[in-house]
């Protein structure tokens, strides 16, 4: 099969544990490249979280990001995509998390926000290597503008019983996904990978036979299942590798490599 596009995401699919592209990674994606082969990015990050990534792969397609809210040309400028939360389910998760004392951070186009600097904000920080802002009330953000995305930052212990209590009362209506083990994401249920893949492919006029996309969490899914070839990373869980027609190695194994270079570079 000849393949036109691979759409992979980033955080422990091709980024190792030290949060950098392995030399391996970076030598199939760019070979695939020579090949003619696109090559974009989907993540649950934000974009400006995702700009050094991209810039290290010179990625000139449009890129995927707040997991298919929004998709971006970054050589034009241009907004392909942009989907967020709506108002109402967005005050009420809030309403929630304040009567539970659960740290949430609210998202728009180039920033993040929250009402109290603590363990959580730090963790998530030293992952995605952006600052966010510390304001008094996140209300007063939500009657400026719907967010992109909202999160919840927590022990995974606690994280896998928010997912069951808030995916029971919003599974219907927003998109309810556990991306990390320590985050738990509200976005517009339209908002997913999948979709926004194929409202790539489409702007790029490629068939879904012809998409590679690799994952490893559960936001990925959707993609995998899309694409004409889904993998799941080797470090992925059992019930994401379950929606993958290939499982390729970890991704402190050169997975992404590996899976490029025996489906798409066709070496053995």
């Amino acid at each position: 099969m000849s393949y036109k596009l691979i759409a992979v995401d980033l955080d422990d699919s091709l980024l190792g544990k030290d949060l950098k592209i392995s030399e391996a990674n970076k030598r199939a994606l760019f070979a695939a490249r020579d090949r003619g082969v696109q090559v974009t990015i989907a993540t649950g990050r934000m974009l400006n979280s995702a700009l050094p990534y991209i810039k290290e792969l010179q990625i000139d397609i449009p890129i995927i990001t707040y997991q298919g809210a929004y998709i971006k040309d970054t050589r034009t400028g241009d907004t392909l995509a942009w989907k967020p939360v709506p108002r109402q389910y967005a005050h009420r998760i809030l309403v929630e998390c304040k009567k539970q004392n659960l740290h949430i951070q609210f998202y728009n186009e180039s920033s993040y926000f929250f009402e109290q600097d603590n363990e959580f904000s730090s963790l998530y920080h030293r992952m995605v290597g952006i600052q966010g802002a510390e304001v008094e009330d996140l209300f007063q953000l939500l009657l400026q503008e719907e967010p992109i995305k909202l999160l919840i930052v927590d022990t995974p212990s606690r994280i896998e019983r928010l997912y069951e209590y808030f995916r029971e009362i919003y599974g219907d209506v927003l998109q309810v996904l556990i991306s990390r083990p320590n985050y738990l994401e509200f976005t517009n249920t339209e908002a997913t990978k999948g979709n926004a893949l194929a409202l790539l492919a489409q702007m790029l006029n490629i068939s879904r036979d012809e998409i590679v996309a690799i994952g490893d969490s559960y936001n990925d899914i959707s993609m995998i299942k899309y694409a004409g070839l889904g993998i799941a990373m080797g470090n992925a869980p059992d019930y994401v590798k379950s929606y993958a027609r290939y499982v390729t190695k970890g991704n402190d194994e050169n997975g992404i490599a590996y899976a490029i270079e025996r489906f798409v570079l066709e070496k053995e």
